[in-house]
């Protein structure tokens, strides 16, 4: 069977169809899901287990893999390999784990994978292997879209400034926060980023600053930095420009960081029940490039 790009209604999200991803991928496959990547910013490889090493390969196709900064969730058989659970050692629920990456509230849980890092990371794959009877539930908006709708003065404001990022550093939901800041790695540094940037390959501008990680916009003083954020995280949470995934079993999502879309989990499934993911990261080529305006 050949590869079949499906792309659903919503301006972002395709699924990949006719490809077997627990197999090594030839050239000509992975550059089709390459450009498949480019065009919809998030795919989706529907109901197909992948073990640890599997999601390894299947990744790696992409580019060379980057270690996480929450390194008591890694894999103990694969390096490369984050662990998203909701429960501990013992089974018990933790709330730390279940805040990685979701919220209560869409709007406080907006973000791009490593964008606390210098060079932030180009794609994350998300494969299920447990998850609820209902909700948790991972949702994208295209930040390239709200850029557009941004009015052109404010654009034109926006143009040339930078923001601070931090893991954790500013996270509107304050356990959100707290959860981050007790995961995070005593290295952890803070990294400057366009508040607009550019797609690397595409040149496509978007909104790059986001709620978890975002600190302050630099150049501005703190009740203005405050105000340009707390607009422009208005934009990127309206609903034309979300597209959720409901979660099976063996699903595998793989979403762009490099600008053209945030993510965020729901966090509004029964918390007696498990939702385990393994995760991994395929590193980026050089900083997040800023949007000049013509």
């Amino acid at each position: 069977m050949a590869l079949e790009i499906h792309n659903t209604p919503e301006s972002i999200g395709a699924e990949i169809s006719g490809v077997d991803p627990s197999r090594a991928l030839d050239g000509a496959t992975v550059a089709a899901i390459e450009q498949a990547f480019l065009d919809r910013r998030v795919l989706l490889f529907r109901g197909q287990p992948l073990d640890v090493h599997q999601l390894v390969r299947l990744s790696a196709s992409f580019g060379a893999l980057q270690p996480h900064v929450q390194k008591s969730y890694q894999h103990p058989d694969a390096p490369d390999i984050v662990v998203m659970s909701n429960v501990d050692k013992d089974g018990r629920f933790n709330e730390a784990g279940a805040r990685r990456g979701a919220s209560e509230d869409l709007r406080d849980g907006w973000h791009s994978d490593l964008s606390y890092d210098p060079v932030p990371a180009k794609a994350t794959l998300l494969h299920a292997q447990e998850i609820p009877s209902r909700g948790g539930n991972t949702c994208f908006t295209d930040t390239a879209a709200a850029y557009v709708s941004l009015p052109e003065t404010l654009k034109s404001h926006l143009a040339g400034l930078q923001a601070e990022f931090q893991y954790g550093g500013h996270a509107r939901n304050k356990k959100t926060s707290l959860a981050a800041s007790t995961l995070a790695d005593d290295s952890q540094t803070v990294a400057i980023h366009p508040v607009i940037c550019a797609h690397p390959i595409t040149g496509q501008p978007s909104i790059y600053v986001n709620p978890l990680i975002t600190t302050r916009i630099l150049g501005v003083d703190e009740t203005r930095s405050e105000a340009l954020l707390e607009d422009l995280f208005d934009v990127i949470d309206r609903p034309e420009f979300r597209w959720e995934h409901d979660w099976r079993i063996g699903d595998t999502l793989m979403w762009e960081n490099r600008g053209g879309i945030m993510h965020s989990g729901r966090l509004d499934y029964p918390r007696d029940e498990r939702r385990i993911f393994i995760r991994t990261t395929v590193s980026g080529a050089g900083p997040i490039a800023m949007h000049q305006m013509v």
